[in-house]
């Protein structure tokens, strides 16, 4: 004789569905993000692992969205505030961008959202989390956006990002707690994400975050659509969490032409709500300014730059399709020619 189990399904959004067993997944799931985050506060764990589902990010104050029906790290969030941490920080490297944790604490001085993810000018799902969304109503820098133009971001991109954007503001913020909403989906093998962090890329992130807020670190399963690219990632955090140590040398991290203008645009926004980020704005536009030239975008302060001779000088000027200027005189320059050709016909080459 068969058995036959019958669901009974009902959708939240055309993405989002549940039957009658979701509910108290969903409530098991937080509820253990919840204790584990009580856990660590109290120092009775170092750090933590959640492994949970459903996940979480995309669930915002009143709706369901993107398979998430409780928000995770906003409930692990409020546990630590109610055991002591005044000052909670959730890095968010899902590929997709948490827009329900972003609307959760939009508006909250006291948890800073730092979130990494596919955006590309808002074609990606779910079409928030641009580097101009910073929080609202006085909390302004308090949401910090970092959105790739384009698939394919790997370690690089991401560690280069950690580098000059989440842990300056990290640190100044000086977090009490730590939350990383752990999506795997940014994964190389991901059918859905399209990216290549590997997971060495990911034990090097993780380690980057243990040094803020005296190691007590919560991480929670967010998204993720390949079984292997999940479990080889999660593996490599979960080494880091139990302290094994990384030989890897980050000292020369290389981004992409495209990934270092989305640091440089989110810098050149933070900068005025964190303070610290200036001198190394500064620094990166003067080390970076001639990578960027080549694509037409060049900025205040690279006197240092290497640039090609035949620059002769520090030019501000747009140029997504200049004509020729070959009879413009050398020197410094403060234009924009939002109608040009490329800087390699701007240059006649």
């Amino acid at each position: 004789m068969t058995a036959f189990l019958f669901y009974t399904y009902s959708y939240f959004t055309p993405d989002t569905y549940a039957n009658q067993y979701s509910a108290r997944a969903a409530r098991l799931a937080a509820g253990l993000c919840f204790d584990l985050a009580t856990t660590i506060c109290s120092g009775s764990a170092k750090n933590g692992f959640a492994l949970v589902r459903p996940p979480g990010h995309h669930a915002g104050v009143k709706h369901a969205m993107g398979f998430c029906l409780h928000n995770n790290a906003a409930i692990a969030a409020s546990a630590a505030q109610i055991a002591g941490a005044k000052k909670v920080l959730i890095i968010d490297w899902d590929v997709h961008h948490g827009n329900g944790t972003q609307e959760i604490f939009e508006k909250n001085k006291s948890v800073l959202y730092i979130s990494l993810h596919r955006h590309e000018g808002g074609k990606f799902y779910p079409g928030t989390g641009a580097a101009n969304e910073v929080g609202t109503m006085g909390a302004e820098g308090y949401c910090v956006n970092v959105p790739w133009s384009r698939g394919g971001v790997g370690d690089n991109d991401y560690i280069f990002a950690f580098q000059k954007v989440v842990l300056p503001i990290a640190s100044e913020f000086d977090p009490d707690f730590t939350i990383i909403s752990a999506g795997f989906d940014a994964a190389r093998g991901d059918p859905l994400g399209c990216c290549d962090i590997t997971p060495s890329g990911y034990a090097q992130m993780t380690q980057m975050c243990s040094g803020l807020s005296g190691g007590k670190l919560l991480v929670i399963l967010e998204g993720g659509y390949n079984l292997r690219s999940i479990s080889s990632s999660a593996t490599a955090v979960i080494k880091v969490l139990l302290g094994e140590s990384l030989q890897h040398n980050m000292e020369q991290i290389v981004p992409t032409k495209a990934g270092l203008r989305t640091v440089l645009e989110v810098l050149k926004i933070q900068l005025k709500y964190w303070p610290s980020l200036e001198p190394k704005f500064s620094k990166l536009q003067s080390e970076w300014g001639c990578e960027l030239a080549v694509h037409g975008i060049w900025h205040l302060g690279t006197p240092n730059a290497k640039c090609p001779e035949h620059l002769h000088g520090i030019w501000d000027f747009q140029m997504p399709n200049a004509m020729k200027i070959s009879e413009l005189a050398f020197g410094v320059w403060g234009f924009q020619m939002p109608n040009a050709m490329n800087i390699f016909m701007a240059f006649g080459i």
